[in-house]
């Protein structure tokens, strides 16, 4: 009994601390380090993540345990006998304090979208495709639709699932290069 009452417990504080939910990620979690050794790490990763870490980092606050970073996801599908290409914004909030970090990803928005010298309708970010005026509003059918979501999904779910992944995996003392 007890052990089934601590599975259900731990399921629940699980559930609790990871909710990904129409294009919004948050990510909450323990580790066994400090603020500094935390903070060392996110920039780390932000380096290697993004191509440009001074162009995303919007905002780097060490002592207040944050990093804000903008990103850009370009999707892209060929059909039509034309390259459809859309360049979806993105907020990463990276929180971290001795023994404890979190990653927020949120505020998911087309702010572009082209085909060859045509602009195209801004899609809504979201898991369903448009209801009314589903063509007029995303430039596509539901298929399409669905699948540049799915592909922009697997993207920000990669950042999320690679930051945990990053402050988990031991690092190696460089001491001997």
């Amino acid at each position: 009994m007890k052990k089934l009452f601590f599975t259900a417990v731990s399921m629940f504080i699980m559930t609790i601390s990871f909710a990904q939910d129409n294009f919004k990620w948050d990510k909450i979690d323990s580790i066994a380090k400090n603020k500094n050794e935390i903070y060392s790490l996110t920039k780390m990763f932000i380096g290697e993540t993004w191509k440009s870490a001074q162009d995303v980092i919007q905002n780097d606050d060490k002592e207040g345990g944050m990093i804000l970073v903008k990103g850009l996801s370009i999707q892209s599908l060929y059909y039509q006998m034309n390259d459809h290409k859309w360049t979806f914004s993105y907020t990463v909030k990276f929180l971290f304090k001795d023994n404890k970090y979190r990653i927020v990803i949120e505020d998911v928005y087309c702010q572009a979208a082209r085909c060859a010298q045509y602009e195209w309708p801004h899609m809504p970010v979201a898991d369903t495709y448009p209801s009314e005026k589903g063509l007029k509003t995303t430039g596509v059918n539901e298929e399409r639709y669905l699948e540049v979501m799915t592909t922009l999904k697997k993207e920000l779910q990669s950042i999320a699932d690679g930051y945990e992944k990053y402050l988990k995996t031991p690092k190696s003392n460089n001491g001997d290069w």
